[in-house]
């Protein structure tokens, strides 16, 4: 028990440690189909999407879904977008705005939209990260009754997803989505975001994955 006992604590105790995601998501309209081609759109941006309306695309999405400044984060995000969206066991393709849009390239409202229409794709996943900060974990460790705490700053982080038909373009479907306590970087909260977003689209129906 003496040997026991210091390992479940720390099992215990590094659990805080652990990722914890909390996500809400709200069905705008009731999903009348499957989904089965998507657009990553990865968007710095504070705005809430009611429309890809011109007036949108202009003040909200022009210039910075394929600037300079944001492209080692986008890039990443979208990596792990294609690897959870495209599994084995899903049935949707996922097609990367990065792989149609030039970087550093402006484009109007009109070419957006031309462009989207080339990929063949019936949705887009539009994604915004709303907040990024850090909070501290502490970690006890017991050795030969000695207790030893540590910490560590984990990075947070608060996503917006909207989900939205390139007919009508507007949402279907929404999700606020935040993770917690992450020991890495962004890329490790991109993992865990991409994940919950594809269980989240498969539950409520808008994709469809075999399990």
């Amino acid at each position: 028990m003496k040997t026991i006992l210091p390992i479940l604590l720390i099992c215990i105790m590094s659990l805080s440690g652990c990722a914890v995601t909390s996500t809400s998501t709200v069905k705008v309209n009731q999903p009348e189909k499957y989904y089965i081609g998507l657009l990553s759109l990865i968007v710095d941006s504070q705005a809430d999407i009611s429309e890809l309306d011109s007036v949108t695309y202009e003040e909200q999405i022009r210039g910075k879904f394929n600037n300079l400044e944001n492209h080692r984060y986008r890039k990443q995000l979208e990596k792990t977008l294609l690897r959870n969206f495209e599994r084995p066991n899903a049935q949707t393709r996922l097609v990367k705005s990065s792989d149609i849009f030039d970087i550093n390239t402006d484009f109007t409202y009109s070419q957006f939209l031309a462009k989207l229409r080339e990929t063949g794709v019936d949705g887009i996943l539009f994604v915004k990260q709303s907040n990024y900060w850090y909070s501290t974990n502490y970690t006890t460790v017991l050795h030969n009754n000695v207790a030893t705490t540590t910490s560590s700053d984990q990075p947070n982080a608060a996503f917006h997803a909207y989900l939205i038909d390139t007919h009508t373009l507007k949402p279907v479907w929404y999700a606020d989505s935040k993770v917690y306590g992450v020991s890495a970087g962004y890329d490790t909260l991109n993992n865990h975001l991409a994940r919950i977003l594809f269980n989240k689209l498969r539950k409520d129906k808008y994709i469809l994955a075999r399990r």
